[in-house]
């Protein structure tokens, strides 16, 4: 069932990155620092996940 949700997302993001100009203007640089910010989103959401698993005791959340 999750990945059901984890397409969908993936879709309306697709679409909505083809039908809008988000992210036209950046320039090389712009788009690096966007993709480090991205990156550490990831851990960061990441590392949550591991502390809640350690605080309540569950051995995945997928």
């Amino acid at each position: 069932m999750e990945w059901i949700k984890d397409l969908s997302d993936k879709l309306v993001i697709w679409f909505l990155r083809k039908t809008s100009s988000f992210g036209k203007e950046l320039t090389g640089a712009g788009r690096a620092e966007q993709l480090l910010w991205r990156e550490q989103r990831l851990r960061n959401l990441k590392g949550l996940a591991m502390r809640y698993q350690q605080r309540h005791g569950e051995k995945t959340l997928e």
